[in-house]
């Protein structure tokens, strides 16, 4: 990275660069956040928050496996109320669940769940992890987990975040046993135990120890016992009304919770008393006779309990000696808060801060034991600084002309500074942190006095380099090798959400005469007439993106050979581009047109190509790929894309994809005269995979539902989740079993309880608690009645069908069923006893209801061949 200051005297002091990134995150605002956010706390409810992190020693880390699993209660107690320092890590990014508000799965959803935890921790306050491990999907032991997990890897990066974040505290979700049910869950409980003894131990995992990871041991290991709290031994209040805020602990918690909006996550934010629970496991310190009080009973939490008995007495003695002062000082500079007076508090700030720069300064005449009291120390230096800007009323921004960067491209950024208060203050100067090799330019001087009710504005040109590269996430920069994601070799991003943004201003004040440094993530804004401000991060992206849809064609062999593409090309060229594109092809496969010129006028431009693709007459079975190129007039060619994953509670991110397509050229009989009436769920595209088939489809609305046709189908799907996600359906599902009555074929995908609960089928269903589900995606599959229309026309079904199936059979498998319902296969999880609620179907007068849990939304986007031919003949059963 490239800046254009010098590096600050605490790189000196002893605390390693891999911790003082840690300790940067915690000054560094939330720049460019949800879409449309803003962060609310400047000003005395910021000072008072920082205040009461200073002048202790009190970390606590929860682990447990996936986004959402946290106990969001616990810590926002430890972060808000306490003054903690509080920290979640998930073990993975959630990729392996389902997405309520969109059509992202996989690393897509992964991104999406990474940046609700992200909005959930800047609500509760307290920090995120992760380790390598990819959600490969539900599993039911911690044997079956650690196939995809291999367990001295996944162990040592829990090792790593315990010893980054040295918390005297950890809190387990999970018990890691069979209690815990999803395997993943059993695992991440297992890790918790064996990372609290191997953290300490500097004969595991040395290479973490001489990249400038020091081993720690913590003194505390608990349980959440939220979920049976029978065997709780300490009890926290979290319906505690904080006036600071005017909501209880439990109600920021529940706001922090309802993030996880792609997991249905949605809750009300309750008054009234609320309590968490935790069970004490081990412990290292001595122990009381009387019942624990606080999670932190038998921890010293003071800076001064970290003084380490050393040979140099005066020295110790003398860092002893300023952090009384320094104590007393913040203890001034709370009481001036409490009474309302801005001068004083900034100016007690102020001494707290220097008192505490020369007990840094000075410890590092106490040696390598006093490591531990100079990180803490220096985690206080970045909260008072944080707390003396915002009690002096300075607030600080950076802003660029552009959000979406191409190589070699020049922009303006606007870092801004205002004074709100009542005293002048220094600047000292400005720098930008960029990629290496990015060109800074300075518009202007960069020093001088800002005066009270001042704004100081201070203009820097950026060039990005001719071969700079696309802004992909560190964990997504190389393959992911089964089911770890491949961290860079650099380990100061390893564990943490995203890693530093692309550009950073860093702004060096002086106010009250101490030295006081603010850093903001350089982002765009602009207005959106419905929401007000949005802010976007900066990201680098090819000049022109080029994508090709539908990402999966269907072939049948002796069938049709035609075949349509769209080529989606977007332009970022502030001047404009053009050029042509051509699809490249298997042998023997031809294009119409061969190629097809271009023009993208501006920045933000996009154009569709439309192209038809002809397959050899003789064509073989199997996978077939095309990949698209798109041609600039300046000879630069372009085969990348970038989908946005872009929601309104979130940050957006771009997931940058090389432009192919799949084509699955096989044996399978399919009625084109068909037309299918699709009503979407949460966030499936099997209407895209019937499309493909070569079948009308229209996906219907919410109008459609509501008062649409029906008549014109000959079959209508609902999408997985429908019942939770579709209102409209909820109102007009006595329309669609009308039509189905009538001699319509109506096929529902998995539901949840609702669905069952409320009878919304035409006949008596069940599901269990928990429902049944079979997540080997390899187990045998039983056909009940082979002689059934659905294993014969127009396809022949066989064993080979439900080879290839990615990561599940499916789930939410009916119980029970109306002796109406004809089951139509069986599958199992090894050891498990059979499940027959996987494919039901029944007359329903002269139509026909079908319910099934297989997870055809993730084969067919996979593009599994027997997905497709079972698909055919569900939508051909009227027939």
């Amino acid at each position: 990275m490239n800046s254009t200051s010098v590096t600050r005297t605490r790189f000196r002091l002893g605390v390693k660069p891999v911790l003082w990134i840690l300790l940067a995150s915690l000054a560094s605002p939330a720049a460019a956040g949800a879409q449309g956010s803003v962060d609310p706390e400047h000003g005395y409810i910021a000072v008072a928050r920082l205040l009461r992190g200073a002048g202790n020693v009190k970390r606590v880390l929860v682990i447990g496996a996936h986004p959402d699993d946290e106990d969001t209660a616990l810590l926002t107690v430890l972060e808000r109320g306490l003054g903690a320092d509080a920290a979640y890590l998930a073990l993975n990014r959630g990729e392996g669940g389902q997405n309520l508000i969109g059509p992202e799965l996989g690393v897509g959803l992964g991104l999406i769940r990474t940046e609700e935890l992200l909005s959930a921790r800047r609500l509760d306050g307290a920090d995120q992890f992760f380790t390598r491990a990819y959600d490969f999907g539900y599993s039911k032991s911690a044997e079956e987990t650690l196939l995809f997990w291999p367990r001295d890897s996944l162990l040592a990066d829990v090792v790593s975040v315990i010893r980054r974040f040295r918390p005297q505290v950890i809190v387990s979700i999970f018990t890691g046993t069979r209690r815990d049910g999803h395997g993943q869950h059993q695992v991440a409980g297992l890790m918790v135990r064996e990372a609290f003894e191997a953290a300490g131990d500097p004969e595991r995992f040395p290479g973490q120890v001489e990249a400038g990871l020091e081993p720690w041991t913590p003194l505390k290991l608990y349980r959440s016992t939220r979920r049976s709290s029978d065997d709780a031994t300490l009890t926290v209040e979290t319906g505690t009304l904080d006036l600071l805020y005017g909501r209880s602990y439990h109600q920021i918690a529940m706001a922090s919770r309802s993030q996880h909006r792609s997991q249905d996550m949605g809750t009300i934010e309750a008054l009234g008393p609320r309590r968490t629970s935790v069970a004490l496991l081990e412990s290292r310190v001595a122990a009381r006779a009387e019942p624990e009080s606080s999670i932190f009973d038998g921890v010293d939490t003071t800076l001064a309990g970290l003084l380490p008995g050393t040979s140099d007495r005066e020295s110790r003695a003398a860092v002893a000696e300023l952090l009384v002062a320094y104590e007393a000082s913040l203890r001034r500079g709370r009481e001036q808060l409490g009474r309302g007076a801005p001068p004083g508090v900034v100016s007690h700030l102020g001494r707290a801060l220097s008192t505490l720069r020369e007990a840094i300064e000075l410890s590092g005449r106490l040696g390598p034991e006093a490591r531990d009291l100079r990180a803490s120390l220096s985690r206080d230096e970045i909260k008072l600084e944080a707390a003396v800007a915002e009690a002096a009323g300075v607030i600080v921004g950076a802003f660029s002309t552009d959000d979406l960067i191409i190589p070699g491209q020049s922009f303006l950024v606007d870092v801004q500074v205002w004074n709100g208060g009542s005293e002048a203050v220094d600047l000292k100067s400005i720098s930008l942190r960029t990629p290496a090799e990015w060109r800074v330019e300075p518009r202007g001087d960069e020093a001088g006095t800002v005066a009270p009710g001042t704004l100081a504005r201070f203009e820097f040109n950026l060039t990005a380099p001719p071969n700079a590269e696309p802004t992909r996430l560190y964990f997504l920069r190389l393959p992911r090798t089964g089911g770890f994601y491949a961290w860079p070799a650099e380990i100061a991003d390893r564990g943490l959400p995203r890693g530093a943004p692309l550009v950073e201003a860093r702004i060096d004040l002086s106010i009250a005469g101490r030295a006081v440094r603010r850093n903001a993530e350089v982002v765009h804004r602009f207005a959106d007439q419905a929401r007000g401000e949005v802010r976007r991060p900066l990201a680098v992206v090819p000049a022109v993106g080029v994508s090709l849809s539908p990402a999966v064609m269907i072939i049948p062999l002796g069938g049709r050979d035609f075949l349509s593409f769209r080529v989606e090309l977007r332009g970022e060229v502030p001047d404009g581009t053009g050029g042509r594109a051509w699809l490249e092809l298997p042998n023997g496969w031809t294009a119409m047109p061969a190629a097809a010129g271009f023009e993208l006028p501006g920045e933000g431009s996009a154009t569709t190509l439309n192209f038809g693709v002809r397959a050899p007459a003789r064509l073989g079975p199997g996978r077939y790929e095309i990949g698209v190129v798109a041609e600039a007039r300046d000879g630069q060619r372009y085969r990348t894309g970038y989908l946005t994953i872009d929601y309104p509670h979130v940050r957006r991110n771009l997931l940058f994809e090389r432009a192919f397509a799949a084509v699955e050229a096989l044996d399978i009989q399919v009625d084109e005269q068909l037309r299918v009436g699709y009503v979407p769920g949460a966030g499936d595209v099997v209407a895209d995979a019937i499309a493909s088939l070569g079948i009308s489809v229209d996906v219907l609305d919410d109008r459609a539902v509501a008062a649409a046709d029906l008549s014109v189908y000959d079959v209508i799907v609902f999408g997985i989740r429908a019942y939770e996600t579709n209102a409209a359906l909820l109102a007009n599902n006595s329309r669609f079993l009308d039509w189905a009555r009538a001699g319509g074929t109506l096929i529902v995908q998995y539901q949840q309880y609702r669905y069952f609960n409320n009878g919304y089928a035409p006949f008596a269903m069940s599901v269990g608690r928990p429902h049944d589900r079979v997540t080997d995606e390899t187990a045998p599959v039983v056909m009940l009645d082979p002689d059934h229309a659905v294993f014969n026309r127009p396809n022949a079904i066989g064993p080979s069908d439900f080879d290839g199936w990615v990561q599940e059979r499916g789930l939410y498998f009916a119980s029970e069923w109306d002796e109406l319902f004809s089951p139509l296969l069986e599958t199992a999880d090894p050891g498990e006893d059979p499940k027959r609620g996987v494919l039901l179907v029944a007359p329903y007068g002269e139509g026909v209801y079908v319910y099934t849990g297989l997870s055809l939304f993730r084969q067919l986007p996979a593009g599994v061949p027997g997905a497709y031919r079972l698909l055919a003949n569900l939508l051909s059963l009227a027939q």
